[in-house]
This record gives C-alpha cells, structure tokens and sequence, in this order.
C-alpha cells in the first residue's frame, strides 16, 4: 500500500511543519539527509503549500490518484536523487515527474507532480492547524497557515484523514 508516501505525517505540530512533514515523502527523500537540512524551529508553510487553492474537487481527484497509487508497485523508484540534498517542493515534484508510472496516473486523474506535491502538503497542513487550534502552545505558529486552508481541513478532516492514511 505504499506509494509515494510511506508514512503520512499529519500527527506533527504545526511550527515543525516542514520537517516532519517532508519526513513523509519516500522514495521522493532520504529521512536523515533532510533532517539535517531543516531546522525545527518555526519554520515557514512554503508559499507554494500555503497558496495552493483547496477544494473538493482536487481533495476527490487526490483520492482517486492516490487509491491508484496505492496499488502500484514502486520499489526501486526515485532512489537516485535521495541524496541530492534539495527538499523543495518544487524539487520534489521535479523528482516526481521522472516517475512515468506515476506520472500517467497523476494525469490520468487531472493532477501534476506540482499538484499532488503542493496539494498533499496543504492537505497536511489544513489538518495539522485544525488539530491544534486549541493548543495554546502552537497558536503563534498557526498564525501563518492560510486560514481558507483551516477552514476546508474542518470541513473535510475525516476524508483528508483517510487520503492521508490515518
């Protein structure tokens, strides 16, 4: 059931979004090159994560790409730049898009790799400040997550719930 993302990361706080969240993304990363490479200290929603436009109709076509995905077989993929030391969004969708398997299921089902890379963490995002709003610890680091992205994450946390594999 693994595909892109082997362990979804939506039980992280907010103000270390960046480098829980990225954790998520295998065979996109390697975990111990990207954990040195971000600091855990209130680190910015990147602007294309944070700007990404969020609706129902992208959270059903995510679904629908990413039940397909589930199902692919991707050992062996995206192992040649884990190491490159860019964990960008846009230098993961980059890696994404040399994955032609993966490719012909994002846009069989609308998607680019920017798309489901922006989108997947927007998602996690949504979900991540709807799940501490009531934190008091964390609500100078929510202050930054783009609130129409915390409005859509209650309105459907239970499907991004289970998008996300939780």
């Amino acid at each position: 059931m693994v595909c892109l993302f082997r362990r979804p990361a939506v039980t992280f706080i907010a103000g270390s979004f960046l480098a829980a969240g990225f954790f998520a993304v295998m065979p996109l990363t390697g975990h111990a090159a990207f954990a040195q490479s971000f600091s855990v200290a209130k680190p910015e929603v990147p602007a294309e994560v944070n700007n990404y436009p969020l609706d129902e109709k992208f959270l059903t076509k995510m679904e629908a790409a990413q039940a397909e995905l589930n199902t692919m077989d991707m050992s062996g993929s995206g192992d040649d730049e884990a190491g490159t030391g860019d964990h960008s969004p846009k230098a993961l969708a980059a890696r994404i898009e040399k994955q032609p398997k993966v490719m012909a299921v994002l846009e069989k089902h609308g998607l680019t790799a920017q798309d489901y890379i922006y989108g997947y963490f927007a998602l996690v995002s949504s979900v991540s400040a709807v799940e501490s709003e009531n934190e008091e610890q964390l609500v100078d680091e929510l202050k930054g997550i783009n609130p129409a992205h915390i409005t859509f994450g209650k309105q459907y946390i239970d499907r991004i719930h289970k998008l996300l594999g939780e």
